[in-house]
């Protein structure tokens, strides 16, 4: 396994993101948490670009963003190439995200969700695989919109 993941959060997502992190090394991956590392408030925005930018770069294939709804992180995400991050508030989206869409990012909101389906959402993203198939034209269309 040994997978690097990054991990980002704003404030409102700090806690939640702290049980992930727990949960993903006790699982044997290696999050790299790239912050907040507090619980002042901050942008969500800012730490979205962050992960996104080193997606597009290939510094990682995959990322975990949290803030409150999980809104302003996909929003911001989704605008970056080769991103396609995808919010999620259950277990069947998480998996079905990653098979038919490639989702490289998972988005939690907080404010939404519990630690217990956050963590059942994030096993369902990590160990889920893309189907390709019919789906890699679908992969396709979005890789050719382009984004920063």
């Amino acid at each position: 396994m040994n997978q690097s993941i990054l991990i980002a959060s704003d404030h409102r997502g700090l806690n939640l993101k702290a049980q992930l992190t727990a949960w993903m090394t006790a699982h044997g991956y290696q999050p790299r948490d790239i912050g907040t590392h507090s619980a002042e408030r901050c942008d969500a925005s800012d730490f979205a670009s962050q992960l996104a930018g080193d997606i597009r770069d290939g510094k990682a294939n995959r990322g975990v963003l949290i803030c409150g709804t999980g809104q302003a992180m996909a929003m911001t995400a989704n605008r970056y190439r080769d991103v396609r991050a995808a919010l999620c508030a259950d277990v069947t989206t998480a998996r079905l995200t990653r098979q038919h869409n490639d989702a490289n990012v998972l988005v939690l909101g907080a404010d939404i969700i519990g630690a217990g389906v956050a963590e059942d959402c994030l096993e369902a993203f990590l160990t889920t695989e893309f189907l390709g198939d019919r789906y890699a034209e679908r992969l396709e269309k979005l890789k050719a919109l382009g984004g920063l």
